[in-house]
């Protein structure tokens, strides 16, 4: 199982990219979200990919496949991508069109439209998504998907209780700590029993939409 590497880029092309890492070349799929992000990292750059190793089966043969993203929170909402029936990675990587927090948001919201304009997601997988998804992926809604870069590291290991883990979980998604501060104080104000950062996280997404 193979879930990060770390080398140098040393080619792309459509929907991949080759890493150099020890002087082995690996051929890394990447959805067009992170494709268009990697289109401004020059080639020889250091590269670092969290990525998602599985087996292609194609009649009589199986090829290796490595999917490669940006940071854990894309490759973990596409695991859960994968929970939807009948998605597939094929399937989960046309998601990634789009990115992470607005496909999170149109699953949170049902929106169908936006959903339908996936690449391979039609009526009936666009429904899928919903059924299977809608109320686990409204951290992924909080996502600053622009501004990744700036993003801390993960949180410190003595960090205890349910408003600091909801608060350095909106930092890891890129959200500046003042703001994240006031976001989660509001969250706390509204939810005072909240029992896990989990559900934090969904009332402050609840909040950011009837502000809009």
């Amino acid at each position: 199982m193979i879930s990060k590497l770390s080398g140098t880029l040393s080619g792309r092309g459509d929907g991949f990219i080759v890493l150099d890492v020890g002087g082995l070349g690996y051929h890394v799929m990447v959805p067009v979200v992170v494709e268009k992000a990697l289109d401004a990292v020059a080639e020889g750059s250091a590269l670092n990919l969290e990525t998602i190793y599985y087996l292609q089966v194609e009649q009589t043969r199986a090829t290796p496949v490595l999917i490669g993203f940006q940071n854990a929170i894309q490759r973990e909402f596409f695991e859960r991508l994968l929970t939807v029936p009948k998605m597939g990675p094929k399937g989960a990587m046309g998601a990634f069109a789009r990115p992470v927090s607005t496909v999170a948001s149109a699953i949170e919201a049902a929106n169908y439209t936006v959903l339908q304009s996936l690449p391979g997601v039609g009526k009936q997988k666009a429904r899928d998504m919903v059924a299977t998804l809608q109320g686990k992926v409204a951290k992924f809604a909080l996502m600053q998907d622009s501004d990744l870069e700036k993003r801390v590291g993960p949180a410190r290991p003595d960090v205890a209780g349910v408003t600091e883990e909801a608060l350095q979980l909106l930092l890891v998604l890129g959200h500046k700590r003042a703001e994240a501060e006031r976001m989660v104080q509001e969250a706390v104000t509204a939810e005072p029993q909240a029992p896990d950062a989990e559900t934090l996280v969904r009332v402050i997404y609840r909040k950011q939409q009837e502000k809009k």
